[in-house]
């Protein structure tokens, strides 16, 4: 046993830590302040022995706090050390002497001006060092941005991933706070780093207004709120605005990146989203040696279906294609569902057309509707207009903004002016602020015309 315990039933020692009191408990476990060998002061998170007796769940977290022991310090509360194979497994992150942003703002009220912009600016520089080290936060929320006399610092990011095995039930119903979810972590679709960025949006709102962006009389209508509504951005307003606003688009491949959102704000520039959707929008490889790739490959190598889809996009980011391949087809055979779209995103990119066709056909009919904007794309790569039209009627009929905005594009083209005004406006309502921008565009260039 590597917890000692106290009479009163809190540790005395965790591991070569002593104790010195309890910081908070919650779904995942206890989180204790306590001092090393060299009176460092640490955060001990002690997993409750109801997770560490999933074998599941202590394997995926061994896999994600290898990898997010590699996160660049910048901006966060960096992981120091582990045990995942202690009894109870925890792990130990640097102490953060501050309130959380959801307590700060809870008792001092919404931030404004330079504090504003700083707590945004550190937020987003923060996830740029998660995402270059191959992680996701999953789980980025006012409650997990810690603000230190240095700045703030986003906190559990090592632990964000093997908490989705505690937030589903049985029938795999969503639980826990939806406020700050992305749309496609409330659909229980792939979460990608763009769910990150979409809270980074969330947690600003937060900051500037009091209160999340979304919110409802019960858990479904925030969820639904999520999924159709518009964020609440009170106390926003410029660059920040803009880039809050195109981070909480409803389609993930119309988010910037963090890294691009970081330049904006640091520049006022403003990055250009690409006009033809794909299920994940191409990310740079992190330089250097990547710890996902290891911890993904160790774990795709034992049978994880998911572990293998992760590998293979990874490697398909860093142009790795032909093993990149033989993943996404061992993915396939073990049933990872988004699979066959971006195995057929990999086709794609690589000119095979018919290759890339059938592994869209095949997503589309295990019902991933991002799949039929691709193959509207593809078709439309190939001069076939009209079949390119009908996929993406079908997948704006499916609800996909992206294939909304796409067939407004493809109807423009075709000198249908009022159809693409249509479908940019059907895209706009759905959150899509590059529909917003085509719109714009030609109301602007009409206006002219009839002049």
């Amino acid at each position: 046993m590597v917890v000692k315990l106290r009479r009163g039933g809190d540790p005395r020692r965790i591991g070569r830590y002593r104790v010195i009191r309890q910081l908070g408990v919650g779904g995942m476990g206890a989180v204790y302040l306590a001092s090393g060998k060299d009176g460092r002061s640490v955060a001990v998170k002690v997993i409750r022995a109801e997770h560490a007796a999933n074998p599941v769940f202590r394997a995926r977290f061994r896999r994600e706090v290898a990898a997010a022991q590699r996160v660049r310090p910048f901006c966060t509360a960096p992981i120091i050390d582990a045990d995942p194979d202690a009894n109870p497994p925890y792990l130990v992150t640097e102490f953060v002497n501050g309130p959380s942003l959801h307590d700060h703002v809870a008792t001092s009220g919404p931030l404004r001006g330079a504090d504003l912009e700083a707590l945004a600016v550190g937020v987003v520089a923060a996830l740029t060092a998660i995402h270059d080290a191959g992680v996701v936060h999953r789980d980025l929320k006012p409650a997990n941005v810690l603000l230190s006399p240095f700045g703030p610092r986003v906190i559990d990011f090592g632990i964000a991933r093997v908490t989705d095995l505690t937030r589903l039930s049985v029938d795999g119903a969503v639980m826990g706070t939806p406020a700050f979810m992305a749309p496609e972590q409330v659909r229980a679709e792939q979460v990608t780093t763009a769910a990150d960025v979409f809270a980074w949006g969330g947690v600003v709102a937060f900051a500037a207004r009091g209160e999340p962006p979304f919110r409802g009389e019960s858990t479904a209508a925030a969820l639904h709120q999520i999924l159709t509504g518009e964020p609440g951005l009170g106390g926003l307003d410029g660059a920040l605005r803009d880039q809050v606003l195109a981070a909480m688009s409803k389609t993930p491949e119309r988010r910037p990146t963090a890294h691009d959102i970081l330049g904006s704000l640091i520049s006022s520039g403003t990055p250009a989203p690409a006009e033809v959707p794909d299920v994940e929008a191409p990310r740079a490889a992190p330089s250097g040696a990547d710890p996902a790739e290891v911890s993904y490959r160790r774990a795709a190598e034992a049978g994880d279906a998911t572990a293998m889809h992760d590998l293979a996009d990874l490697l398909r980011k860093s142009y790795r294609t032909e093993e990149a391949e033989h993943w996404y087809r061992k993915a396939i055979d073990a049933g990872a569902i988004f699979a066959p779209v971006n195995l057929g995103l990999l086709y794609d990119q690589r000119g095979e057309l018919d290759e890339a066709e059938h592994w869209y056909r095949k997503a589309v009919d295990n019902g991933v509707t991002a799949a039929m904007a691709n193959l509207g794309a593809l078709h439309e790569k190939r001069g076939q207009l009209d079949e390119a039209e009908r996929w993406y009627r079908k997948a704006a009929d499916a609800g996909f903004a992206g294939g909304m905005g796409n067939l407004g594009l493809l109807l423009q083209h075709r000198g249908d002016n009022a159809g693409a005004e249509h479908w940019y406006r059907q895209a706009a309502d759905a959150g899509d602020t590059w529909a917003v921008d085509k719109l714009n565009n030609l109301l602007r260039r009409g206006a002219e015309e009839s002049h």
